[in-house]
């Protein structure tokens, strides 16, 4: 019932636009495009989502912004800086999130029903090549062991990234948002394509061939990042780690496996100042944060 309050007072706030900026709401919440840091702030402040933790019934407002305020940097208080960034992050991540555990159920209900019926149809085993493809999962059998083998590998890939370990990674990469390849690219982890003119050019002087990958929106950035770490190889010890916390039915605190990133970075010390991120701003509360429910809103 609250949410239904908040969003009719939302129809009726943003009936028409704001200050020239972009804003649009369906089913699966409000969007907003090229607000500038005190706009987000009033925003998310007349919305009643004023901080970043502790937030009733560990709950996160529908409200995604599609880029990061273009004078993010330009913020006197680093403290406030540093908290309207995680504000904007964090309903992102749970929604990538909720996409990877739609995935996922779908994964254990096959296996379920291939426990149930020793066979899989044309449309599962259709569907489990395709996310086979996604996630890099391969395989040389044949037959019916093939979709077994793939839905076995599958289960351990396809999962959540703990919110406090996207999150800190995501400061670490853009400086809490002000980087240039954050700001002009929405890329919020130096993702790169390379031996290509597409792309943001960087700016260091390099020999290497590469250019920043441009994203439509921070969410595809933070979804192309959870991909990764769940089909590349350089993430097996994180999902190992993962999955025996999937075992003991326990909470997946990015406290707990954060060691397994070693790899995500050149950084030196990544893995630690990866802990020391999410331990500072005590991030690991958000691990079993979830997104407030949807429903159609336009039908209110």
């Amino acid at each position: 019932m609250v949410l239904k309050i908040l969003f009719s007072s939302l129809l009726f706030l943003f009936s028409f636009e704001c200050y020239g900026n972009s804003f649009s709401l369906d089913e699966t919440g409000a969007y907003f495009k090229d607000y500038s840091a005190s706009e987000l702030q009033k925003t998310f402040q007349d919305l009643y989502y004023e901080t970043y933790i502790d937030l009733p019934n560990n709950e996160y407002p529908r409200l995604f912004a599609k880029n990061l305020p273009h004078d993010l940097s330009l913020m006197d208080d680093q403290s406030e800086r540093n908290r309207l960034f995680m504000q904007i992050l964090m309903p992102i991540i749970l929604k990538v999130n909720e996409e990877v555990l739609e995935e996922r159920e779908l994964v254990l209900a096959l296996e379920e029903d291939f426990a149930l019926h020793q066979d899989f149809d044309e449309p599962d085993m259709y569907f489990i090549e395709e996310l086979a493809k996604k996630y890099d999962v391969t395989t040389p059998l044949k037959d019916t062991r093939r979709y077994i083998k793939m839905l076995s590998d599958l289960k351990k890939k396809v999962d959540i990234v703990p919110p406090s370990i996207v999150l800190s990674a995501a400061a670490i990469y853009t400086n809490w948002g002000t980087s240039r390849v954050a700001q002009l690219a929405n890329n919020l982890f130096k993702y790169k394509l390379w031996y290509t003119d597409e792309g943001l050019k960087p700016l260091e002087d390099k020999a290497e061939p590469y250019r920043y990958k441009i994203y439509d929106s921070l969410e595809d950035s933070i979804r192309d990042y959870v991909l990764k770490i769940n089909s590349n190889i350089n993430y097996e010890i994180f999902r190992q780690s993962r999955l025996i916390s999937r075992k003991n039915g326990s909470v997946l605190f990015g406290k707990r496996m954060d060691w397994g990133m070693i790899l995500d970075s050149n950084l030196q010390n990544y893995a630690g100042l990866l802990d020391y991120t999410l331990t500072y701003y005590k991030l690991y509360h958000l691990d079993d944060a979830t997104l407030e429910d949807s429903y159609d809103w336009k039908d209110e």
